[in-house]
């Protein structure tokens, strides 16, 4: 395929038309899709601006309440109007500006999209972690042979392990943050069964569920003490 061949221009002036690529078609702005609403009521809605030099009318469609309407539009800046069953109006709500002659008009400005360069925020990355975080030495046979460390006292504190009040139905002290979302066991039980529990926190109530379980599955404690589960509130 031959290139095209460009003709001698004696005159010296430049063709009103630039021709690029190598079919030889105009070079076409990039349209952007604009849409213009309506929201201030009326039975019929068009729209008419500078986007064809104020040569046609464009019927908005209603969607709800709203009259819309989608152009396609090149980069640049447009005035326009609406007329809402036969009378000229400019939305208050939008950007307007005055024309030549003292009309308001609504005015809007179409810009091409460019995509965000990732590249620029580059250095707002946290940085990588040290290599010296990573190089702790593998555990050892000395380390499995040591003793667990201690629980830390508070964790014992739970409603489980608070004393009995000889009031009977005084209310349960506030639960330590540090034990909650943990299951904690009750220390000294007097009956033969297993007693676990967990505190939960709602905003400002707490919530304890209580599970408790025979140590043996046989004879008449199994049946006096089957499986439970019971949860209890505190209000705080």
């Amino acid at each position: 395929m031959e290139p095209i061949q460009k003709q001698d221009d004696s005159s010296g002036q430049r063709p009103a038309t630039e021709f690029v690529g190598a079919a030889g078609w105009p070079a076409q702005p990039k349209l952007v899709p604009v849409v213009i609403a309506w929201s201030h009521g009326g039975e019929h809605v068009e729209v008419e601006g500078s986007f064809d030099n104020w040569s046609t009318r464009q019927p908005l469609q209603r969607t709800g309440r709203d009259f819309t309407v989608i152009k396609l539009l090149p980069p640049g800046v447009y005035q326009y109007k609406f007329i809402v069953d036969g009378d000229w109006k400019y939305d208050p709500n939008q950007p307007a500006m005055f024309d030549e002659i003292g009309n308001v008009n609504n005015v809007i400005e179409v810009q091409e999209y460019v995509p965000e360069n990732l590249e620029n925020v580059s250095g707002f990355d946290p940085p990588p972690s040290p290599p010296a975080s990573y190089n702790n030495p593998h555990p050892v046979a000395e380390d499995y042979a040591k003793e667990p460390p201690v629980m830390p006292p508070h964790l014992q504190l739970t409603l489980l392990n608070v004393p009995s009040s000889a009031e009977g139905a005084a209310s349960l002290p506030r639960p330590q943050h540090v034990i909650l979302n943990h299951i904690y066991i009750q220390r000294g039980q007097t009956m033969n069964a297993l007693v676990v529990g967990t505190t939960h926190r709602y905003k400002g109530k707490y919530i304890t569920s209580v599970l408790y379980k025979p140590r043996s599955s046989s004879g008449a404690s199994a049946r006096q003490h089957a499986g439970h589960n019971q949860p209890f509130r505190q209000d705080n």
